[in-house]
């Protein structure tokens, strides 16, 4: 499994032999997680934890052999350790943390947690942790929705937690005795406050006496986060009660009493509160106040007064006077005088002066006029808003058609545009005050009258008046009581239209308005029947004359491409006039009409260009009307935006203010604050088709403002604000930094910051930080730096760099600089001294004031008279005078951070090897001989050690030295090649060198007769070849001509004893050759031939003879003996190479495949394989006729035609025709084709015997299909449709008879099949068929056919439209400039289409008109309306007309809702909003008489019918009255800006510590410019040693590090007006042990560690041993990682058996330590030598314990150190040295440590002459 240990091994014949390991082919090394081990015979790999990529084929290979294994590692599953029911399912409270734990088995192995299914992320609110084996999630505050199902996955396993959360019960923080119980005085403010302790959007209701309140004109109710308000702005007496602020869970209860205002005016009488003031005349209005100093407001009608022109304050005494010095109308009003506590209102009314006529002379008051002229009477009155009354001869008069009252400021008229008699008589003209009255008289025409004296003899009349005057004949009759007839020509005349007969007193008189049809014979009867006058009229034709057009109407201003219309109206309707454009006629064509209505003559210009601008005259007869006509282009409109914008933006962007107007050419201009605009550096002005833009490359706050784009026709505002951007820390990104330096050092504190010129300021533990010489602040561009060119401790602190939007916190730990000592590059480590010697050991530290300690062997110095200890500066050096052995030892200086270490080694005199440069040290032997090395030392008890190749030699079987005397052997028994090397004897202070060769004997090949031997193998035979040679060791190569051959897989080299063998599987041809076996001194030689194997067809057939067919498949197959032969497919002794040939092989199977067969590809084919050959004989046919489609069974009707269709599988293929078993001939009645694969049959002119079954029929298939011949029946129509005509709405039924019943009939209407529908009707009866259709539409008009199985019978379908008629007619409107009117009509029909005209013009939809249809509704609304659009609008339908008249008045602005007071606090924003009765209206704002401009104190806006003004930012300057103006109304209100009473934004919290931790509380204001004082117990808190008091902007800190439990208390923070409290408890800490001490039991000389686990990370703890306190030193390491103690002793020895304790305040573990000392063997034993006499003889051996004692012997003497004899020992290696080895020193040396004994022979070699 993946992770656990691999060992790999194998063991080798030979101890020495090497190897090398080899993973998929590729060696491996030792490395990092490979360990490769050789220990005597066995070869070992290690890999100590496996990884998934360890798996594959590992081989060890030696010399002569190799050996595999086979490593797979499986990766284990990763499963969840088993949590329990309880654990799975979690029940938490809201705000509460939720924690979810898992165990995965595998460390590395990665989860996904999901909530409810869906992937958890860690994100705000989720922490995903994994640490090791254990796989968290963490939601540190849960909430409600946080309930559901957790599952955390693994790639094996997955865990379910359920975790509920349950809601926190809504409960209210404590409200002080002192807030609930409140008393108010009357007319101030009511603010009852209460704050939920946790959940901000808790519900929360208000009650009073029991009843809930809700929101209302005196009462507000705020929600701010988790506080609630009740607000209640001018108290009353009826708000005292008790009041409830209520959640489901909790109630607070507020008791509050409104007491009376105290009065501070003194009373004013009733009759003075009401004052009626004459216009003109002085307003005193006077108050007396108790305080003569008290400062009193005036106000009308809730608006503060101010002195100005006309108005005064005055003061004297108590006295207070306001004084209007002339009154006016608008005067009238609430005036108050208002104190603090107390108002006096007075209501003054002003009367208006007596509205009186100015006087008119009486030439003015008579009129008389003639019949047909205008009258015109006027008057003027005192005052231009008199309302005056017109009357008649007593009767009110009215506007109508035939009065017109005008008004224009003191003149009052009626006009008579033409007078008639009727209309003379006294006018009268009625103001309040007064009246005037005008007599008018109208004189008839000139006529010629009837004789007032009648003779018989006379007793006709004729006169002649003039057509369109009146005819008035008058006659006189003897009886005023008689009735009397008039008559004309004869007949009657009878009261009528057009005709008036007046009877006064004895006259008659037929009043006839208009004489034209009055022409003839006038009479009178009597009612006796006699003529009592007689009167003959004669009419002539008046001239052709204008009637009279308003002048406005002669001015035609129209827009281009709009239609022009200039009517006029004539006096007679037959009457012919012309029309001129500047003095040329105008005709008409296809964009001038001329039309004759009545009396009515219009020219009407469909498409008005500016060309037809000019004066245009229509002329009848002499006289003439003038029109003058302009054409203006349509008024360039802004299409986008339609509404204003407001923008904000930061310094310095780039702005683009973009508007779309209705035309390309618009010209527009760009307007700032009122300041029209111009390309500049920095604005440019755009023009992109119909684009305009303004573009600001670079805004500044300067660039604030409104902008308008102006088109003349248009416009619209952009509110453009710009700020400056925040000022944001850029680098470092996160808000808190720890730094640690030393002292000394520079220390630079740098931020990188949004804005190159932001204030930045740099706080020191919440204090502003100065500049000075060791402080420097620098400002580099966007950086902010802090400097401290030396820092020391006192420069530790929390340093702040603070923007006005963003903050960083940096937590600065300046610390003393570790002491280090100062190592030369010459400084020793190891000293070896001489005895008496002295010692000074002296090393350099980093700073003078270090302090160090010397000890030795780990225990300290002590001053001792042999021993002198110096301090120079930073010099610290040790003096140890006269040396003696027990000085020798490691020294160490220790300054706590750093530690050097002296080896000191003290010596006896050096030992020397006499005769070295004279001796023999280069020497052979023969395998088995003895080998002897001799050394003399120059005193006898010196040791020495013997070395081979630089490795210790100890006393064995085969090693043994020898002492004696001064001289020193190894003897080195039965040597063998091994023993070649380099032997050393080493006295310490002097060596002696040997050069040993061990030489084989050479090696024989046994049986070699030196001819090489032949061999002849097959391939795929084994080669096997093998010899003896003359010893067992011997080194054989084998060669393949000349190559040498290593093992592999045909590759096997054999080696046994004497026997070497050589093993090649698998031969193959290129293995012939020469093979080797070099014995090195002997060869034999083997020639070996390798002959191919013949290939032979193994399924080789006497007759392959094969059969197939075209277009299918064949496969030929042979199989061979061998794999990979070659083989060759012929044909006709041909390579084979065409499309339809697939050669392919598998194995020894090798197979042509053909496909498709044609027919040449029969043949005989031929597999060649070179030494065998295969035959077939291929016969291809050609293909079968089949069928591919076949023929169906068909019935047909009699004398119809019949054709069969089949199709065959080729286009080459003959068949025949069969009918019942009988093969059709031919006939004119049948015919056959075959064209491609089709086959078919036709019969024309079908009979009964044709019925039967067909066959076609080819040599290899068959098909066939029956075939029935019906009779076709007679269908035919009795009774054909006919044509029907409906109405709209109405139902259509069409009948037709057809014989038979059972036809198929198909119903169309305009040649489409008429679909079964709610409307569509299709029934039958019997012969009858029946199409109805219901509810007939115009659309359903068209051809009816009724298709009887192909007989068609057609009919009409007439539908005619209903009349569309209005069912509501239009009604006339009135509406404002610059609002929208609506026209509505409705029609008796939904879809029926309507048109709009106005003055006979068709009005379209665009952006001035929009036409609207629901249902049966239609509606026309005209949007800003101008005095030009008062007209006559018309709607029409195809039968029907409406018309009314629109009249557009001017705007009447009034303010709808006005300001009113505000009082708040400073830096809030406030808004003063002024509500217009109208949208659109520029405004104007004041703050104490000085008109305001845009900024970004002052925003001013206009949304709509609201103004608003904004300003942010408040400060107490601020307070101040605010106008806002519009035309000539204004609106004014007080804002007062109040200072912000400190309030606690987030109050002190409970809080718990433990003892020796850092006690730190914090609370923050709603300022941060507030000095507060801390309070413990009512005892103020002083900042000291460990308590620190600092602020950082709002926040207030206060610190106590290393608390204790005495720092227990209430703690408050005192701002002055507000304190917050907190109780903080600081507890001691349970102390125990979480991992006890354990037993350890070791061999001496390693290392013991114990390791003891405490709950608390910040207690230091203690050691004993044998309850002795354990100190530090060399051997011994004590130290702490957090809540774990560790202590390590290193290179233990017997005598630290013991009780290990370890102490910790109260608690303590105990354990032992038990040391097994290491039993003493003789590892390496000594090793004979031989050596020339006088050199210097090194004896040594290696034991098994270091501190063991041993003694050297010679023969049976002991040895003891001396001159010539040095002994020495190094860990478990021990020397025998002996200087200047004389002959005498020959013989056997031993060593005895305990009951072990080893020896070695020593043999000095005399020196000769010759040597």
């Amino acid at each position: 499994m993946a992770g656990c240990p691999i060992a790999l091994q194998c063991e080798l014949s030979d101890p020495s032999g090497k190897v090398t390991w080899y993973k998929d082919g590729s060696r491996l090394r030792p490395q990092s997680g490979i360990d490769i081990q050789s220990k005597k015979n066995l070869r070992s790999l290690v890999i100590p934890s496996t990884k998934v990529a360890d798996s594959g084929e590992y081989r060890c290979e030696s010399k002569d052999d190799d050996i595999q294994f086979t490593v797979q590692v499986k990766v284990p599953l990763q499963k969840f350790s088993a949590v329990s029911k309880a654990d799975q399912t979690k029940a938490v409270m809201a705000g509460c943390p939720i924690a979810l734990q898992c165990e995965l088995s595998d460390p590395s192995g990665q989860v996904t947690w999901y909530k409810d299914g869906t992937q958890l992320l860690p994100r705000g609110g989720i922490d995903i942790q994994s640490k090791e084996n254990l796989k968290n999630v963490v939601i540190p505050s849960a909430k409600v929705v946080d309930s559901g199902v957790y599952r955390c996955e693994s790639k094996d396993d997955d865990i379910q937690f359920t975790v509920e959360v349950k809601a926190l019960p809504t409960k209210f923080s404590e409200v002080k005795e002192a807030e609930r119980n409140k008393t108010f005085q009357e007319g101030n403010a009511i603010i009852l406050n209460c704050e939920l302790a946790q959940d901000s959007d808790a519900n929360v209701d208000w009650y009073k006496d029991g009843i809930k309140l809700q929101p209302q004109d005196n009462l507000e109710i705020q929600t701010e986060g988790r506080r609630r308000t009740l607000f209640i702005p001018s108290a009353d007496n009826t708000q005292s009660g008790v009041y409830h602020c209520a959640t489901a869970n909790d109630t607070v209860t507020f008791k509050v009493d409104v007491k009376g205002r105290l009065p501070q005016f003194t009373p004013v009488p009733q009759s003075e509160k009401y004052r009626m003031v004459a216009v003109g005349f002085p307003i005193i209005l006077q108050c007396e106040v108790l305080d003569p100093g008290a400062q009193v407001s005036w106000f009308k009608n809730d608006t503060e007064l101010f002195c100005k022109t006309g108005l005064d304050m005055k003061r004297g005494g108590s006295l207070r006077k306001l004084i209007i010095h002339s009154a006016k109308m608008s005067d009238t009003g609430l005036y108050s005088c208002k104190l603090a506590e107390d108002v006096v209102t007075f209501h003054v009314e002003i009367q208006a002066a007596p509205v009186k006529f100015a006087a008119i002379p009486d030439k003015e008051k008579n009129k008389l006029v003639e019949a047909g002229c205008p009258v015109r009477v006027q008057c003027e009155v005192s005052e231009p808003t008199a309302q005056v009354q017109w009357h008649k001869d007593g009767e009110d008069l009215s506007p109508k058609s035939d009065y017109e009252l005008h008004k224009e400021e003191k003149l009052r008229a009626l006009v008579i545009k033409a007078a008639e008699v009727r209309h003379a008589g006294v006018y009268r003209c009625d103001s309040a005050d007064d009246h005037i009255e005008f007599k008018v008289d109208v004189a008839a025409f000139p006529e010629v009258k009837a004789r007032q004296s009648v003779e018989a003899s006379n007793p006709d009349t004729t006169y002649c008046i003039e057509a369109g005057n009146p005819d008035t004949t008058h006659c006189e009759v003897s009886d005023s009581m008689g009735k009397n007839c008039l008559g004309k020509d004869g007949k009657n005349l009878f009261t009528q239209s057009g005709t008036k007969i007046n009877s006064e007193v004895c006259t008659t008189t037929p009043d006839v308005d208009s004489a034209v049809s009055l022409s003839g014979e006038n009479s009178r009867k009597t009612d006796d029947g006699s003529h009592s006058n007689a009167c003959d009229t004669q009419v002539e034709a008046p001239p052709l004359t204008f009637a009279n057009i308003p002048e406005e109407e002669l001015f035609k201003s129209a827009v281009e491409k709009s239609q022009l219309d200039l009517s006029c109206q004539v006096s007679q309707v037959d009457g012919v006039v012309k029309w001129y454009k500047d003095g040329a006629e105008v005709h008409s064509n296809d964009n001038i009409t001329m039309q004759a209505e009545g009396t009515q003559r219009t020219l009407s210009i469909l498409s008005a260009q500016l060309s037809d601008s000019g004066t245009y005259t229509c002329r009848a007869g002499d006289n003439t009307i003038m029109f003058k006509v302009n054409i203006r282009e349509p008024p360039v409109m802004i299409i986008y935006p339609k509404e204003d914008v407001h923008l904000d933006r930061h310094v310095p962007e780039e702005i683009i203010l973009s508007c779309e107007l209705s035309r390309s050419n618009g010209i527009v201009s760009w307007y700032k604050d009122g300041q029209k605009l111009q390309d500049s550096e920095n604005i440019k002005l755009k023009i992109e088709g119909p684009y305009r833009r303004l573009k600001i490359l670079t805004c500044g706050v300067e660039d604030s403002g409104e902008y308008v784009c102006d088109t003349a026709d248009d416009s619209i505002f952009f509110n453009l604000g710009i700020t400056e951007p925040p000022v944001r820390i850029v680098s470092p990104s996160q808000s808190q930094m720890e730094l640690c330096q030393q002292t000394s050092e520079r220390m630079v504190l740098s931020c990188e910051i949004s804005r190159p010129h932001a204030v930045v300021r740099w706080y020191r533990d919440g204090l502003e930080v100065e500049e000075s010489d060791n402080l420097i602040l620098e400002v580099d561009g966007v950086y902010r730096r802090l400097i401290i060119p030396e820092t020391t401790i006192k420069d530790s602190a929390e340093y702040v760099c603070d923007t006005i939007d963003d903050s960083m916190t940096f937590f600065v730990n300046i610390a003393e600089p570790p002491v280090r000592f100062v190592r030369p590059r010459k400084t020793l480590s190891r000293l070896e001294k001489v005895v008496g010697e002295t010692l000074v050991l002296d090393c350099e530290v980093s700073r003078p004031n270090a302090v160090v300690f010397w000890k030795k062997n780990g225990e300290e110095v002590e001053g001792l008279a042999t021993v002198t200890i110096v301090e120079d500066g930073v010099l610290r050096q040790l003096k140890v005078h006269s040396l003696t052995l027990e000085d020798a030892g490691i020294y160490v200086c220790d300054a706590k951070d750093d530690v050097m270490d002296f080896h000191v080694k003290v010596q006896e005199l050096p030992v020397r090897i006499i005769g070295k440069t004279e001796a023999k040290t280069e020497k052979q032997f023969l395998v088995s001989d003895d080998i002897i090395l001799v050394c003399e030392l120059s005193r006898a008890n010196a040791s020495v050690r013997w070395y081979k190749n630089d490795q210790p030699i100890d006393d064995s079987e085969q090693y043994c030295s020898e002492e004696q005397g001064v001289f020193r052997s190894l003897v080195v028994l039965n040597a063998s090649l091994d023993d070649s090397g380099e032997y050393t004897c080493d006295a310490l202070d002097d060596k002696m060198v040997f050069h040993i060769t061990v030489a084989e004997p050479p090696a024989r090949i046994i049986g070699n007769s030196g001819h090489p031997e032949h061999h002849i193998l097959l391939t795929g035979e084994e080669l096997i070849l093998e010899c003896e040679v003359s010893r067992p060791n011997a080194t054989v190569q084998w060669l393949w001509n000349g190559k040498i051959l290593k093992p592999d897989t045909r590759v096997k080299i054999y080696s046994h004893d004497v026997m070497r063998k050589l093993v090649l599987s698998g031969l193959e041809p290129s293995d012939s050759g020469k093979y080797v076996c070099d014995a090195i001194d002997d060869k034999l030689i083997t020639i070996v031939k390798v002959q191919e194997v013949p290939v032979k067809f193994v399924n080789k057939k006497a007759n392959n003879k094969i059969f197939a067919y075209e277009n299918e498949s064949t496969t030929l197959c042979t199989v061979v003996n061998q794999d990979k032969a070659n083989v060759r497919w012929l044909k006709d002794g041909q390579l084979l190479n065409k499309d339809n040939i697939h050669i392919s092989s598998e194995g020894n199977t090798h197979k042509l495949t053909i496909n498709p067969l044609q027919l040449s590809d029969s043949g005989d084919y031929v597999c060649d394989a070179s030494t065998d050959e295969m035959y077939f004989s291929l016969f291809v046919k050609e293909m079968k006729v089949k069928f591919i489609r076949l023929l169906e069974n068909v019935e047909c009707l009699k004398g119809g035609s019949l054709t069969l269709r089949c199709e065959i599988n080729k286009p080459k293929g003959d068949v025949q025709w069969l009918k019942d078993g009988q093969e059709i001939l031919p006939s004119p009645r049948y015919r056959i084709r075959a064209q491609g694969r089709e086959r078919s049959f036709t019969v024309h002119e079908l009979l009964d015997d044709d019925a039967g079954e067909y066959a076609c029929e080819s040599t290899d298939d068959r098909t066939s299909a029956v075939v029935s011949v019906n009779t076709p029946r007679v269908v035919e129509f009795i009774g054909e449709l006919h044509s029907v005509t409906v109405c709209e709405g109405e139902d259509a039924v069409f009948k037709c008879m057809i014989s038979p019943e059972d036809v198929k009939l198909v119903w169309c209407l305009n040649g489409k099949q008429v679909a079964m529908k709610e409307r569509t009707v299709v029934s039958s009866n019997g012969l009858c068929h029946m199409l109805c259709i219901h509810n007939c539409m115009v659309s359903d008009s068209g051809i009816v056919t009724a298709d009887a199985e192909g007989l068609v019978s057609k009919g009409e379908l007439q539908v005619q439209e209903q009349q569309v008629m209005f069912t509501k007619k239009m009604a006339p409107l009135t509406c404002e400039e610059n609002s929208e009117a609506t026209l509505e009509v409705e029609v008796s029909l939904d879809s029926s289409e309507v048109q709009w005209m106005r003055q006979g013009v068709l009005i379209h939809p665009g952006p001035k008109y929009t036409l609207k249809h629901k249902g049966p509704k239609h509606s026309l609304t005209i949007h800003k309306l101008a005095k030009s659009d008062q007209s006559t609008y018309s709607c029409e339908t195809l039968h029907d007309r409406t018309q009314a008249q629109l009249t557009v008045e001017r705007r009447k602005i009034t303010i709808k809702k006005g300001l009113t007071d505000v009082k708040t606090m400073e830096r809030e924003t406030i808004s003063f909003e002024v509500e217009l009765s109208h949208p659109s209206v520029p405004s104007t704002w004041w703050r104490n008489g000085i008109q305001l401009k845009p900024s970004n104190h002052f925003r001013m806006s206009a949304k709509g019918q609201v103004h608003s003004l904004t300003i942010s930012n408040l400060s107490v300057e601020d307070t101040a009255t605010f106008m806002c103006c519009v035309d000539n109304l204004r609106t004014s209100a007080k804002l007062v800006v109040k200072e912000h009473p400190v309030t606690i934004l987030r109050k002190l919290e409970d809080q718990k510590f433990p003892a020796a931790s850092t006690l730190s509380i914090e609370c923050e204001l709603s300022r941060h410019n507030v000095d507060v004082k801390w309070m413990k117990n009512g005892s103020e808190v002083k900042p000291g040693k460990n308590v620190r008091i600092y602020s950082v902007g709002r926040k207030r800190f206060l610190q106590i590090t290393k608390c204790h439990v005495c720092d227990s208390g209430v703690y408050t923070c005192d701002t002055g007006d507000v304190t917050t409290c907190c109780t903080v408890e600081v507890y001691e800490r349970e102390l125990e042990i979480l991992q006890a001490l354990e037993d350890v039991s070791i061999l001496e000389d390693q290392n013991a560690v114990f390791v003891c686990e405490i709950s608390l990370d910040d207690v230091p703890g203690e050691w004993y041993k044998n309850r002795e306190m354990i100190q530090q030193t060399s051997t011994i390491k004590i130290r702490q990682e957090g809540t774990k103690h560790f202590l390590l002793m290193c290179n233990v020895r017997p005598e630290d058996c013991g009780e290990i304790k370890f102490v910790a305040r109260h608690v303590h573990s105990v354990a032992q330590l038990k040391v097994t000392e290491i039993p003493v063997s003789i590892v390496k034993p000594l090793q004979d030598k031989t050596v020339p006499e006088t050199s210097r003889v090194v004896l040594d051996c290696t034991v098994s314990n270091p501190r063991c004692s041993i003694r050297w012997y010679k023969g049976s003497n002991v040895i003891l150190p001396s001159e010539r004899f040095e002994i020495s020992s190094e860990g478990g290696y021990r020397k025998l040295i002996i200087q200047q080895v004389a002959v005498a020193d020959e013989g056997t040396y031993s060593m005895q440590v305990g009951e072990y004994t080893c020896s070695a022979k020593l043999t000095v070699e005399r020196k000769t002459n010759h040597d």
